[in-house]
């Protein structure tokens, strides 16, 4: 529970940071932006435990899911960082900070139930 709570910290601060810096949106609108989110992220657990899906449907879900962050990661946040680069400082930043994000992730899935075999 713990790194969940980590986790969505740090990406609802990236959010934050995204939606005010590149997105140009005022402090408020990018709060309520991102509370809107996250409610649409509580609708979604409500609908996934309300229709009572097998654990091999719900691993399928978060595959896909994941497939898709994989994808806007790949093909739209990486070149933008990399061209923002401009000292080798800024890259190893942003190799702590995906680290940052990435091991609160892997310590859920040491003990998650649908990556057990």
């Amino acid at each position: 529970m713990a790194a969940t709570l980590y986790h969505e910290i740090a990406q609802e601060l990236a959010d934050f940071f995204l939606l005010t810096g590149h997105g140009g949106l005022s402090v408020i609108s990018a709060l309520c932006l991102n509370f809107v989110s996250g409610l649409s992220v509580l609708l979604g657990a409500i609908i996934v435990v309300a229709a009572n899906f097998t654990t091999e449907a719900i691993g399928a879900i978060l595959g896909i899911a994941a497939g898709v962050y994989i994808h806007v990661a790949a093909s739209e946040c990486v070149p933008r960082i990399d061209a923002a680069m401009d000292r080798w400082q800024d890259r190893v930043l942003s190799v702590l900070m995906f680290a940052l994000g990435a091991i609160p992730i892997g310590l859920v899935l040491l003990n998650h139930e649908h990556c057990e075999g």
